[in-house]
Order: C-alpha cells, then sequence, then structure tokens
C-alpha cells in the first residue's frame, strides 16, 4: 500500500513538470485579407485566422461558395468590414453556417466600421440611378492606418473578451503592433510630404480614407457612379479636367479592369499608377505595412 501511494505521488510529480499541451488557437474567421492581417498581428499565436477572400479579388463580389460556410460553421469569431461590403455574399453564408452567435450583433461577431469615423455618407434618398453606393457610407476605410489602428484596437478587446487568459498576450500584440505601425508612419509621411495637395483620379471611391489621411486631393473617379462603367463622353470630360487642374495619376486597384483609366491616364499626360487592392492582392504583400508600402511608395513616386 505504502509502495503504490508512493507511486501515485512520483506519478503526479512527474505530470507536473511535464509541458502542458498548448490550448487550442481561436478560430478567427474575417471577411477580408486586410482584417486577417490586423488579427493576426493582435492574436499572434492564440489565434487561427482565415479570411473568406483573397487579396486579388474585389471585396464587393465574392462567390458565395457552401464551402465557406463551412469555415463560418466551427468560427470562434467572424470580423467583417460592415457598411453594405459583403452584403452581396457575405449573409446567406453565415445563414448557411448554422452557427447563431456569428450573425450580426452576435457575441462571436465584430463589424469593423463600427470603431472607426465613416466618411462619404450620403445624404438624402439612396437608389440605384447613383450606382452602387454604400447608404452607410464608404467601407474602403483600411486604406488609412489611423483607421486600421482603431479597427485592431477594437479585435484586441474582443478577443480579450472571448479568451480573458489572454488578455495580456492580446494587449502586449496591440502596443507592438502600434508602435510598428506609428514608425511606418511617420515613413509613409516623410515620402509624401512633397506631393500634399497634388490631384489624382481614382478608379473606384476607394481612395476616399487614404486621401484624408495622405492629404492628397482626389479629382475625380474614372467610374461616373461607383460600380458604373464610364461612357467615352465621361473619360473625355475627365482628360479635359485633368488637363485644367493638372491631374498626374490615376490609380486602380489590380482587380479592376484598366481599359478605362488607361485611356485617360494616356490622353491626359497622366501616369497610371497600378496598386494592391488589399493584403495579398500581389505576390510579397503579405502584411498589413507591405501593402501601405507599396500603395504609399507608388502613388508618392507618381506625383513627384
Amino acid at each position: 500500500m505504502l509502495l503504490r501511494g508512493a507511486l501515485a505521488a512520483l506519478a503526479v510529480a512527474v505530470a507536473a513538470l511535464l509541458p502542458r499541451p498548448a490550448a487550442a488557437a481561436l478560430k478567427v474567421v474575417t471577411t477580408t485579407e486586410g482584417l486577417a492581417a490586423l488579427a493576426r498581428e493582435v492574436g499572434g499565436a492564440r489565434v487561427d485566422v482565415e479570411s473568406l477572400s483573397r487579396g486579388v479579388q474585389d471585396p464587393h463580389f465574392v462567390d458565395a461558395n457552401p464551402m465557406l460556410a463551412v469555415k463560418l460553421r466551427n468560427a470562434a469569431l467572424l470580423i467583417d468590414v460592415g457598411l453594405e461590403l459583403e452584403i452581396g455574399w457575405l449573409p446567406p453564408l453565415v445563414n448557411q453556417s448554422r452557427n447563431p452567435d456569428i450573425q450580426p450583433s452576435g457575441k462571436r461577431r465584430l463589424t469593423a466600421a463600427n470603431a472607426i469615423r465613416v466618411l462619404d455618407v450620403p445624404t438624402g434618398p439612396v437608389d440605384r440611378s447613383l450606382g452602387d453606393l454604400h447608404p452607410a457610407g464608404n467601407p474602403h476605410f483600411l486604406a488609412d492606418p489611423r483607421r486600421a489602428l482603431q479597427v485592431a484596437t477594437a479585435i484586441a478587446r474582443k478577443l480579450s473578451a472571448l479568451d480573458p487568459a489572454g488578455d495580456a498576450d492580446y494587449q502586449r500584440n496591440l502596443a507592438a503592433f502600434r508602435g510598428r505601425l506609428e514608425a511606418a508612419m511617420a515613413r509613409w509621411q516623410a515620402q509624401l510630404a512633397a506631393v500634399k495637395g497634388r490631384k489624382i483620379f481614382s478608379q473606384h471611391r476607394t481612395m476616399t480614407y487614404f486621401l484624408d489621411w495622405s492629404g492628397i486631393v482626389s479629382a475625380g473617379e474614372i467610374e461616373p457612379r461607383p460600380g458604373v462603367p464610364a461612357p467615352p463622353s465621361h473619360l473625355a470630360e475627365l482628360v479635359v479636367r485633368a488637363q485644367r487642374d493638372g491631374v498626374k495619376a490615376v490609380t486602380i486597384e489590380d482587380y479592376y479592369d484598366s481599359k478605362s483609366a488607361e485611356v485617360v491616364a494616356r490622353h491626359a499626360g497622366a501616369k497610371l499608377v497600378r496598386i494592391p487592392g488589399d493584403v495579398g492582392g500581389e505576390p510579397g504583400i503579405k502584411t498589413y505595412a507591405q501593402y501601405l508600402d507599396a500603395v504609399v511608395g507608388r502613388i508618392a513616386g507618381a506625383l513627384r
């Protein structure tokens, strides 16, 4: 009996010395690669992050493949952009997932737009005659690093609520990300200093928040209305405007057809600036900082 007791005590002591198995990572699903990049920065080793769309895709139009609903079924947290960016494809996937906690306002749902001040909120009635206008405001806010930091802070807060044991890790990761991003912002502002106030065209109304941060000015969009292809008369008017106002660059995300932008750039004597639409939009762009490095560098370079 004494021997059996001694062996039991020894077994307990040995077990206490053995490394404990790591806790299962929190499964986080995001609607875009940009949100996924921020979740990885904040979540670190405590999260397993997957995006429903790829950086080479226009996030307005994603195929609602049933396999995406399977990914959502086991999600511990769903992070969406909001402002109806994903309205055409996310709601049916959430319903098919049969995961009640990721429904809008669910305890495992985080809408990033709720963390920032929204721009381009339409005034007056909104209907299809205005194109694909977002009634609640412009959803392309991750092009502004200040707002990206606000979203990262909201993600850290949500992860801590879902996983209180990881709060210290999440806050430490957030502080480290903030430090790196603020250093990068100083570098980007130095690149942009010489081109503040200069004007550009963009393909879609994707640059509003970037321009608000950078000090560059919008002279208009290639699309006459959001999501509406440009007729020749609109392109001709843009060429006249570019020559009158000194527009030197036309920006376009990689996932758009560039024919109309090329016509305007060529006839206006402006530079066509191709930029990634998101993290993952080009090979080698795997982090949020790498995404903005490309956007800032190319636009500032074209306007000098």
